[in-house]
Parts: structure tokens; C-alpha cells; sequence
């Protein structure tokens, strides 16, 4: 009898342990399902309210498992496209985190070291002594601390398109100023270009390439690309940019990015899909379906606050930034962030590492996404922590975003009102005005006549013109929602002999 107990004792106990962990797997999995029904509430009430809203997709990791992923309304309002779990968006300034997360390996395989100084890392750019390159250390070039600014660099590789090599190294050089002092933070995307312009040249290949290698390919993440023209060249039905704004909204924008402007400090589109892989890497400190695919110190560098900051939102603390991360609190719980805004697009990237919760929001519309994504992280978030006990209420929040929006767009039809009352004060006929310009800073820009009005083109960007307040002025949106004052240097009976765009002249070559 005594040998028969001794002999079971070790099964009981493993049967015990079965029966323990297969109902843990069970609770689980019936947490997650009545989260999946309650999240989905919640964001349907936002969206059937806003009906504006084109579309949006969320993804909600916890722990090494996607516990939630929807798309809502459509990818492309024209052609009838609905949002799927794989549909491409373009996700802005949450590059950051990739990139980031690039340079961390980078530096742990000894390829790029972020202790390197941009003078012995770009030794063929002669930078201005007010720029103390040989004092800039390439950590701080992508924590934002590094003292320095050239809003020509960052605007050719974001907007304009005109990258051409040499031109970039000519304005590296002449453009690069001190804005505030080494160590200081300020946000900023300059300090990704320079990062990425230094490294395409040193390991001989794009970063969108590294990226691709190091992080998309061993996270199987398929659909994420920095190259447009592969979306393209696939067939992705990739999520066009809308705003919600004015009486024909939604309404597409044209500023769709392509290849040359999707740049180190804002140029990705991936899916929920794709997302929930990168969250899932992360929340388990480079682990990825029981692989480490990239050491856990390095994941956690990369995690750290290296710098001070103190930007507060309505849910959110940040107090400091990493590499591509900004570090924070919600609740007392520690969090990790980044958010991205484009015209016509939003991204919100959220992990709270210590509860492995990790959520993603993607939005093709830029100027109310981000509130939006921020009341579904923090449903999502309240959830969890509050064992299904939210106490948001969904037609509360979403009439605040619905109250939001009308604000709005009234403040834009008064402003629309106001401009329509403007006259032309062109003294000179529309001929005289076309032609092509140069910038030696920003590239060309070309004025010609298109439904009977000046349209100024500059690289991928474009602008039919409206009428301003003084002679010879004509007010564009290049950036869509963005007004810029178009000044023409011009004498009676003459051609234009330039055009001052916002501030900079572009002499006529043409």
C-alpha cells in the first residue's frame, strides 16, 4: 500500500499541475474573448459617431499573443476598399522606434557605435565650428539632444523629395546650425537623417535595407516596407490619406508618400499584423516564437530613458526618451510610446512592459487620429488593469470627439470664408508669373497656369494657388492644410525674376 501512494504521489501532483495550468490557459483565453467584445464596443461607438472617419486598425498584445485585432471603415473611400488586418499604413514618426531599434544591434555588433562623434562619422561634411560636430556623439543625434537643426535637410527628405546625394552633403554642410546646446533635448526628425545619411554611405546600403534585415525579416513582419514601390509593385491596397475636415469630408489628400520621402525619421507603412509581431518582440525583450532574436540588453538599451523630458498629455506622462522610444506613466504603471501624424494619417504605438500589454493604433486621417487612438490605448489599458471593470463610457467619449471635430470645422469654414472674399492682386498677366526657379538649398520649383490659376510645383509637392492680400502674392498649400505666403519678384511688362515661398527665394532659371 505504501509503495502504491509513493508511486502516485508524483502523477497526482502532475495532474494537479495540468489541471491548474489548462484552466489558467481557459481563464485566459475567456479574458481575452470578453475583451475582444467589450474593446470592439468601444470603438464602434467611435467610429458609427465620427462618421466621418475613413479608417482605422487596432491590434492589442498581451503578453506573446495578439488578444485583439479589427479594422474599421475603409482603406480607400473611392474604390470601395475595407480596412483588413493586413492593410499597409503609413505610420510617420513611429519609424523612430525601428530605426532606434536598428541602431541599438548596430552598435551591439560593432558596426556603428553610438558613442562615435559626427565629425569622425561624416569626416567629408565640413560643419560650422558653431556645431561642435567632434562634441556630438550619435547617441544624441536620435535621443534629440544633440544641439543642432537644418529644416532644409529634413524638409527635402520628408516633403519635397529632392535627395540627390551630393545636394544633401552641400546642405548638410552650409545649413547645419547650433539651436541649442549639446545634451538639451528638443524633438526633432533631423537627427534620424543625419543618423541614416551617414550610415547609407559607411555600411554601403539604405537603411530601409537594414531595416528589413534586421528587424521585418526575423519578426515576419510582411508586410512592412519603407519602399512605396514595392507596396505598388505587390498589390498592397494600402490605406489612402484622408482629412475629415470641410463639407466634402472625407476628402483624399493628394500628399500620398513615395520613395524618396519616406526618410529614417518617418518612413514606414506596416499593418496590425505586422505590429503585433514588433509589440510582441518587444513586451518580451527580443523574443520572438521562442527564438531571441535580438539579446535582451540590447532591447532594454534601447527602452531606457537616456534623456529628460516633461511633455504631458491628457492620459499620458513622458519623462523621458530612449532610442526611438519616449518613456513614461499611466496610472503609476511604467510606459513605453511613440506616436506618429502625417497629413492624413496617425499612429499610436503603446506597451506597458511590466503587465506585457502592448496596443497599436493606425488611422488614415492626421488631425483628430491621435485623440482617438489615445481613448481606445486607454480603454484597452484600464481593462486590464482594472480586471474588466472600465468605467468609460463609450457615447460620452465619443460625442467629446464628435463636440472636437465640429469646433473644428467651424474654425476652418471661418477661415475658408474669409479667403473667398480675397481678390487677385496679380498686376501682371498669368504668362509672366510661369516659369522655373531655383533655391541652391531647396532644389527647383515650377510656376505654370492650370484651370485658369498659377499652380506652384515643388519635387513631389504641389499647390494650385489662391489669392492673397498684397500685390503680386498668391497664398499655396503645399502640405495639405499648411498655408504658405508665394511672393513674386516682378516689374511691369517683365517676366518674374523670382518667387520668395515662405520665407525662401527661388531665383528664375527658366
Amino acid at each position: 500500500m505504501l509503495r502504491t501512494t509513493r508511486f502516485l504521489k508524483p502523477w497526482l501532483a502532475l495532474l494537479f499541475t495540468v489541471g491548474f495550468l489548462g484552466n489558467q490557459v481557459s481563464t485566459q483565453a475567456q479574458n481575452a474573448q470578453q475583451f475582444s467584445k467589450e474593446i470592439d464596443a468601444f470603438i464602434s461607438e467611435i467610429t458609427h459617431s465620427i462618421k466621418k472617419l475613413p479608417g482605422l486598425s487596432v491590434v492589442v498584445v498581451k503578453g506573446d499573443q495578439a488578444v485583439f485585432m479589427k479594422g474599421y471603415g475603409y482603406a480607400d473611400i473611392a474604390n470601395k476598399y475595407p480596412v483588413q488586418s493586413n492593410t499597409p499604413y503609413y505610420i510617420a514618426s513611429s519609424t523612430k522606434s525601428f530605426m532606434g531599434m536598428a541602431a541599438a544591434i548596430l552598435d551591439h555588433q560593432g558596426k556603428v557605435s553610438l558613442d562615435a562623434n559626427l565629425a569622425e562619422s561624416l569626416p567629408y561634411i565640413k560643419f560650422k565650428p558653431e556645431v561642435k560636430a567632434n562634441e556630438i556623439k550619435l547617441r544624441q543625434l536620435l535621443n534629440h539632444t544633440s544641439g543642432i537643426s537644418n529644416g532644409y535637410f529634413g524638409f527635402r527628405a520628408a516633403y519635397s523629395g529632392n535627395i540627390d546625394r551630393n545636394a544633401m552633403d552641400q546642405v548638410l554642410a552650409s545649413k547645419t546650425k547650433k539651436a541649442r546646446e549639446i545634451g538639451q533635448y528638443s524633438y526633432t526628425n533631423f537627427g534620424y537623417n543625419v543618423y541614416t545619411h551617414m550610415t547609407d554611405k559607411k555600411l554601403g546600403k539604405s537603411w530601409k535595407d537594414v531595416l528589413n534585415e534586421l528587424i521585418f525579416q526575423p519578426l515576419h513582419m510582411k508586410r512592412t516596407t519603407a519602399y512605396m514601390s514595392l507596396a505598388k509593385k505587390n498589390g498592397w491596397k494600402y490605406a489612402k490619406p484622408y482629412t475629415v475636415f470641410g463639407k466634402n469630408a472625407p476628402r483624399e489628400l493628394y500628399l500620398m508618400k513615395k520613395d524618396n520621402t519616406m526618410q529614417s525619421a518617418g518612413g514606414l507603412i506596416t499593418t496590425v499584423e505586422d505590429m503585433a509581431n514588433w509589440l510582441i518582440f518587444n513586451l518580451n525583450e527580443g523574443r520572438f516564437k521562442g527564438k531571441q532574436v535580438v539579446p535582451a540588453k540590447v532591447v532594454k538599451m534601447a527602452h531606457s530613458k537616456l534623456v529628460d523630458q516633461g511633455r504631458t498629455r491628457k492620459t499620458y506622462q513622458r519623462n523621458g526618451y530612449g532610442l526611438g522610444w519616449e518613456t513614461g506613466s499611466y496610472n503609476n504603471k511604467k510606459i513605453i510610446q511613440h506616436d506618429g501624424g502625417f497629413a492624413g494619417f496617425a499612429c499610436h504605438v503603446i506597451m506597458m512592459p511590466e503587465e506585457k500589454i502592448g496596443i497599436t493604433v493606425l488611422i488614415n486621417e492626421g488631425a483628430i487620429g491621435i485623440p482617438i487612438a489615445h481613448a481606445i490605448s486607454e480603454f484597452a489599458f484600464d481593462w486590464w488593469l482594472k480586471g474588466g471593470k472600465v468605467d468609460t463610457d463609450a457615447k460620452k467619449t465619443a460625442k467629446a470627439m464628435v463636440n472636437r471635430l465640429e469646433k473644428f470645422n467651424k474654425r476652418i469654414e471661418a477661415g475658408l470664408a474669409k479667403r473667398a472674399k480675397r481678390t487677385w492682386k496679380l498686376t501682371e498677366p498669368l504668362k509672366n508669373y510661369t516659369g522655373t526657379y531655383q533655391n541652391k538649398d531647396l532644389g527647383e520649383a515650377e510656376v505654370k497656369v492650370t484651370d485658369g490659376v498659377l499652380e506652384v510645383l515643388h519635387g513631389n509637392l504641389r499647390s494650385k494657388s489662391t489669392p492673397f492680400t498684397k500685390e503680386n502674392t498668391i497664398r499655396v498649400e503645399l502640405v495639405p492644410n499648411r498655408g504658405w505666403i508665394a511672393q513674386f519678384k516682378i516689374e511691369a511688362g517683365k517676366k518674374a525674376s523670382a518667387i520668395v515661398i515662405d520665407g525662401d527665394e527661388f531665383k528664375r532659371i527658366k
